[in-house]
């Protein structure tokens, strides 16, 4: 049974644990995110580099590039999960960083004991954060994989085969740029 006698402290105290405790969840579920989108990557393109070396064995190019196009479209919801948890880690801190401007009003002596404010806080689109990183990365190997399944649909200009497959790569990049700071601008 929960005791329903809880002082303001307590309370206080209480929420400062649970959003500490899912910052720290969002950070560890990113790691967890990319590991596995890296697996997944690397498992498929081992397979398509074996199965493109076998000389008795070849599957028909709408296959590869069904491959392809899969690993760029989840490749993009990876990247989406990446913004939720940037989304999840700042409103935690957020959080923590509002109980203590609170107890800063009640005890402005301990002002000097914290960096780390509310008005100091980078805002969730900043640029070379951990999470920027890791979003950048899926989105270079999805993009990759995108311009790789669009040269397997053989669409070419004339003496430039593969500029359909590289503009391709390059606005699936650049949307999912666009995208995570859409996402993440503050509101």
């Amino acid at each position: 049974m929960t005791n329903l006698n809880l002082t303001p402290e307590e309370i206080l105290k209480l929420e400062f644990e649970y959003a500490q405790e899912t910052a720290e969840q969002a950070n560890n579920d990113r790691v967890s995110i990319l590991n596995l989108y890296l697996l997944l990557v690397g498992g498929v393109g081992s397979i398509i580099v074996g199965l493109g070396q076998s000389a008795d064995f070849s599957l028909p190019s709408s296959v590869y590039f069904g491959v392809f196009a899969l690993l760029g479209i989840i490749g993009f919801f990876m990247g989406f999960k990446l913004v939720r948890l940037r989304q999840a880690w700042y409103d935690s801190v957020l959080t923590m960083n509002r109980i203590k401007d609170f107890y800063l009003e009640k005890f402005p002596d301990l002002t000097s004991a914290f960096r780390w404010r509310t008005h100091t806080l980078p805002p969730p689109d900043k640029v070379a954060t951990i999470t920027f990183n890791l979003a950048l990365l899926v989105a270079i190997i999805d993009s990759v994989s995108i311009g790789v399944a669009v040269s397997f649909l053989n669409w070419r200009l004339a003496n430039n085969e593969y500029i359909v497959a590289f503009l391709a790569a390059m606005l699936f990049f650049l949307w999912q740029l666009w995208f995570y700071f859409f996402q993440l601008r503050e509101k």
